[in-house]
């Protein structure tokens, strides 16, 4: 039988050793953790494993039945943190280091109709009239943009930017992810406006997200 007190030093014994880590100027391991977590891959690595994600929600959010909210709801999301990382901090990087940054800057609009179109998109809802047809007219602007991005701009930034950067935008990226908004603001399409809309739209629409499964469930 183990005595009290041989109990109650192998309960304080991990406690003691934090706190003679901390005296000795040791980190907690979990900072650590985070920050490998953070630097695990590059911008173009998450931007590129979420626009196969993407691809996938979109078919995903056609199925019928009963999962088909869960679904649409899950893309949305994924499409808006998406862009307000790309928009907030890849695409500025972009038109600052690549060559052809101009060029970047004018397919702005290929982007404000992606987003007129998740929207729209958005308010039918995946039970609302024409859902299917929106569904698919959002799934093909996306997919155009996604390609482009790929093929042009994220080959340029791997050629423009060292990996220790490109590491650093990485965790730039999913930081914000972390935050940002979780639906498509129709106003909110520029690095301004995504930086400045992060901390009120971001909390208001997971506040308003967190009520809607708890009313639902």
């Amino acid at each position: 039988m183990i005595s009290k007190s041989a109990a109650l030093t192998a309960a304080t014994k991990p406690l003691l050793t934090a706190k003679a880590a901390t005296k000795v100027g040791k980190a907690p391991a979990w900072p650590l953790t985070v920050a490998r977590k953070l630097g695990s891959e590059d911008a173009v690595e998450v931007l590129t494993r979420q626009h196969r994600q993407i691809k996938i929600g979109f078919l995903r959010a056609a199925l019928p039945g009963p999962l088909r909210r869960r679904n649409f709801e899950r893309l949305m999301r994924l499409l808006a943190v998406h862009e307000a990382a790309e928009e907030a901090h890849v695409h500025p990087v972009a038109r600052r280091a690549l060559q052809h940054g101009r060029e970047l800057a004018a397919r702005r609009h290929e982007e404000k109709q992606a987003k007129q179109l998740l929207v729209a998109l958005w308010h039918t809802g995946p039970n609302g009239r024409g859902y299917l047809r929106r569904l698919n007219e959002a799934r093909r602007a996306v997919a155009r943009h996604a390609a482009r991005e790929e093929r042009e701009e994220f080959a340029a930034l791997r050629t423009a930017l060292s990996a220790p950067r490109l590491r650093m935008l990485g965790a730039e990226v999913k930081l914000t992810q972390a935050y940002a908004p979780t639906r498509p603001h129709r106003w909110v399409n520029n690095e301004a406006a995504n930086k400045l809309a992060a901390p009120v739209l971001g909390p208001f629409d997971r506040a308003r997200d967190a009520l809607r499964h708890r009313v639902a469930s």
